[in-house]
């Protein structure tokens, strides 16, 4: 279980362990659109800013998808470079 907050109202949600980090930046980034949209002020009613945070995730996942960005081949990308940065990071402290 886990409990978090979005529209200053909180939100109980389940899923796994290894599931908790993605939904907890799925939630944060749902939360920074809901904010902006709302420190913008053209849009007034909860229901209307969470659409339009919505369609504008979407928007940006449909953008990156349409350019033909694999995003499982780019997580896989960035965890290769992550685990070469590592070991050479654990060689350089070898050294010293």
């Amino acid at each position: 279980m886990l409990e978090v907050e979005i529209l200053g109202k909180p939100i109980r949600l389940t899923c796994n362990e290894d599931e908790k980090e993605a939904l907890l930046n799925a939630v944060a980034l749902l939360d920074d659109q809901i904010k902006d949209i709302r420190e913008g002020g053209k849009i007034v009613g909860s229901d209307r800013i969470v659409i339009m945070a919505a369609l504008n995730i979407s928007h940006q996942l449909l953008t990156l998808q349409t350019r033909g960005i694999n995003l499982d081949e780019l997580r896989g990308k960035i965890a290769t470079m992550s685990k070469q940065i590592d070991t050479v990071l654990n060689d350089q402290e070898k050294l010293f």
